[in-house]
């Protein structure tokens, strides 16, 4: 199974604005580029998400489900946690991508945190290298009104933004690899998120 944080990471978005038109210019929705970066540019903190999405692996397709959090104050960081059933057995994840590593924890397993340098890292500055921005339209969620926009990741994965248009949150990202599909649905913000790394003596060095 791929690992989750190398799809979860590419819809962490930031990235320069738009440029602006000029005098007399009509006012319209910003590009999409601009609405993908808008959480950075936002008074955004920190942010709760619920995940879901349906896998492919040997054994083959595997639903999941789980939740994570993204700190995007200095230094950024992310962590996030899922389970599913393969042959019968559930099966956990838990990855913390924080201080340019990431760490990730299975169970059933030995109990210890895996260490790794971070090449997509989750956080609120990992996206970059995206391409293929396009602007979708508007839509009334229940969490508010947002501007829903697409894009590539560097892989050239698909995902897709929808960032509310009052504050610049993220409301929800889905992302398209393969067989593998993913959505992130955001349903807290500022509630003064924490994330730490392992202690020194539960990790080992992948």
């Amino acid at each position: 199974m791929p690992t989750l944080g190398r799809l979860v990471a590419p819809l962490i978005a930031t990235g320069l604005l738009a440029a602006c038109g000029g005098p007399g210019t009509p006012l319209g929705p910003p590009s999409a580029r601009d609405i993908l970066s808008k959480p950075n540019q936002s008074n955004l903190k920190d942010a709760h998400f619920l995940v879901s999405g349906r896998f492919t692996n040997q054994a083959g397709p595997v639903n999941l489900k789980g939740d994570g959090e993204l700190v995007y104050k200095a230094p950024g960081a992310g962590r996030f946690t899922f389970q599913t059933l393969v042959a019968g057995q559930t099966v956990s994840f838990e990855e913390i991508s924080i201080g340019g590593s990431d760490y990730t924890l299975t169970q059933p397993g030995n109990g210890k945190w895996v260490s790794n340098a971070s090449t997509s890292p989750l956080g609120p500055t990992s996206f970059s290298g995206a391409s293929d921005f396009k602007y979708v339209g508007e839509e009334n969620l229940s969490a508010g009104k947002a501007w829903h926009a697409k894009a590539k990741d560097k892989d050239g994965n698909a995902f897709d933004g929808w960032i509310r248009e009052s504050d610049g949150y993220p409301l929800k990202y889905t992302l398209i690899q393969q067989s593998n599909a993913l959505t992130l649905s955001f349903d807290k913000f500022n509630t003064g998120v924490t994330i730490k790394a392992p202690p020194a003596s539960q990790v080992v060095h992948g």
